[in-house]
């Protein structure tokens, strides 16, 4: 969790990121998205790490989720093709 002085409000430092409501540890979270980055199946990513199938596929569509949403901001602000 992290603090703010100014509002005096806590949040938790993964908000607005693919593993903001991850159960995971840490760890393996990023495991299983580097994985998926690198090309493996779920299956294989399943059991390499030790997660269900279930959670791989619903880590891979937060990030995928995560990565439109950073796209479409970075497109706003790119100069036009002329």
């Amino acid at each position: 969790m992290v603090y703010c002085r100014s509002c005096k409000k806590s949040s938790s430092e993964r908000k607005g990121t693919a593993l903001e409501r991850s159960r995971l540890p840490p760890d393996k979270a990023v495991s299983v998205l580097d994985h998926v980055r690198e090309g493996v199946g779920v299956r294989a990513t399943s059991r390499l790490t030790g997660v269900s199938r279930d959670t791989v596929s619903r880590y891979i569509a937060l990030a995928g989720d995560q990565a439109k949403n950073l796209h479409d901001e970075l497109v706003a602000f790119s100069p036009s093709d002329p």
